[in-house]
């Protein structure tokens, strides 16, 4: 979003929200209009390529996002480039996602690419999965809210994370464990050193 505005939207899980996650200022906008948040924003890109420009997509990561992305799942892992402090939160990693949303994907590009994708609601509370209810509780706090219709589904996207050693579901969603060990199974993982 040009100059730190923040906007709700569509995605094929719930409505997200949205800021340039490069934008410090804007990123803190969204830490608060969610309240009390003690997790890092995750960033929608639109495809694989940007991905791998902004985070390290090994063997692992490329097998799941040739099997769900587009789709529910974030990957967890090591940043290539630099992001405020406001959005990792301080930590050593980011969450990356690729929606299957045409609305969400086209406004990922109109945005440079990348965009913060948390879910829209406040906190502890269910995520919102309309427009109308987007405006019910956070119209006030946001600039613009995208009315795509109604969410396809009433959960956020599965969490995976990627480590040197493991591979790791953080938070349950559409995609189940089942499905990622199946996606991983060409794959080598690496050595731990001894």
């Amino acid at each position: 979003m040009i100059k730190g505005g923040i906007v709700a939207y569509p995605t094929d899980t719930v409505y997200g929200l949205g800021c340039d996650p490069r934008n410090s200022r804007a990123v803190r906008r969204v830490m608060a209009v969610k309240g009390k948040r003690k997790k890092p924003l995750p960033i929608l890109v639109g495809s694989l390529a940007v991905a791998d420009r902004i985070a390290v997509m090994d063997r692992r990561a490329k097998a799941l996002t040739l099997r769900f992305w587009p789709g529910p799942l974030t990957l967890v892992l090591k940043p290539r480039v630099r992001f405020p402090n406001s959005l990792t939160l301080g930590r050593r990693t980011i969450a990356v996602r690729c929606p299957n949303d045409e609305v969400a994907l086209r406004l990922i590009e109109r945005c440079g690419g990348l965009l913060t994708g948390t879910s829209a609601n406040l906190t502890g509370r269910p995520p919102c999965t309309s427009a109308e209810m987007v405006l019910r509780y956070l119209g006030d706090r946001i600039d613009a809210v995208v009315d795509g219709g109604r969410s396809p589904r009433r959960v956020g996207s599965t969490i995976v994370r990627i480590d040197r050693h493991r591979v790791m579901i953080v938070r349950k969603g559409p995609i189940r464990n089942g499905q990622v060990k199946q996606a991983l199974s060409g794959t080598i993982e690496p050595r731990e050193r001894g």
